[in-house]
């Protein structure tokens, strides 16, 4: 009996005072406004965010290292579908030196040349880098090092389109040179920069995307389905993503023929979901929704 009057003593001695229960209930309501509020607002701003001519999403076709599939197979394809893609070549691509004229051609045709570099540094210490040559390893690199060769490749870019504002693909979606990040560079001297992963990445609204490493899945072997479905993802999510292509019917990373037009058949078919935009028309769009914000 002496032990339970001492416990619900105990119980009262440490049961919050009413005044403490109230302030807790006007601080636990106060606290869910607050959560209701934040979570609205952020719902409102991806509601006011609108696409081009009422569509939903917006997809960048691109395609990195200048490659003869590029100019042969890539280009005629997005042509005869009216769209236009983004091209990464590397200027020390040996078919930038055979063919220089097609890929001048491809400017003149309303599809977008951006800076990949001149050598295509990666970083050799990364998993699976043991191709790349010791004179082209991004962590023998200095800071100073890859920033001359990107302006270099943009002095080389200009010759061949006559076009100063630029975008950039980080090559192999490295974005350090002898452990120091260059990214600080980019966004000085370029509008947008296009990350890339053999793995999706998570898809972001569009006002959350970091336009100096906007997320691309790079597809490697995948089929025509594999590519809609990715396409269908980002309709879903209402945002911005890119494809990253190489091969497109031969070389490395190659995705077949079939797939790439069961692609650009889809998208074709979409055109009221789906805004098919050049790298740099997709971020300088989304710039200017952010400076109105």
């Amino acid at each position: 009996m002496e032990s339970k009057k001492c416990a619900q003593q105990n119980i009262r001695a440490h049961a919050p005072a009413p005044r403490f229960r109230k302030w807790n209930a006007i601080w636990s309501k106060t606290s869910f406004l607050f959560l209701f509020v934040i979570i609205s607002a952020c719902a409102q701003n991806q509601d006011e965010f609108k696409w081009p001519n009422g569509v939903q999403a917006a997809i960048c076709l691109t395609y990195d290292d200048g490659l003869p599939s590029h100019i042969q197979t890539a280009a005629p394809m997005l042509d005869r579908y009216n769209f236009k893609g983004t091209f990464y070549p590397t200027l020390s691509s040996e078919s930038l030196y055979m063919n220089m004229d097609e890929w001048k051609a491809l400017t003149a045709n309303g599809h977008e040349l951006g800076n990949h570099s001149v050598y295509h540094p990666c970083s050799k210490s990364d998993v699976g880098m043991e191709w790349v040559a010791d004179y082209h390893d991004l962590d023998s690199y200095t800071h100073d090092q890859i920033v001359e060769e990107l302006k270099l490749a943009n002095s080389f870019l200009l010759a061949m389109d006559g076009l100063k504002e630029r975008t950039f693909a980080y090559p192999c979606a490295h974005t350090a040179a002898g452990g120091e990040t260059y990214k600080d560079h980019v966004s000085q001297d370029f509008s947008a920069a296009r990350g890339s992963s053999e793995k999706q990445s998570n898809l972001v609204s569009p006002l959350e995307i970091d336009l100096f490493d906007v997320p691309s899945w790079a597809p490697n072997q995948h089929d025509g389905k594999a590519l809609i479905d990715y396409v269908d993802k980002i309709i879903k999510n209402k945002t911005l993503s890119t494809l990253t292509f190489h091969g497109i019917g031969a070389e490395h990373m190659r995705v077949s023929k079939k797939a790439h037009e069961e692609l650009l058949m889809y998208l074709d078919e979409n055109r009221d979901k789906i805004w098919v935009a050049t790298f740099k028309e997709a971020t300088d769009y989304l710039n200017s929704k952010r400076a109105k914000k």
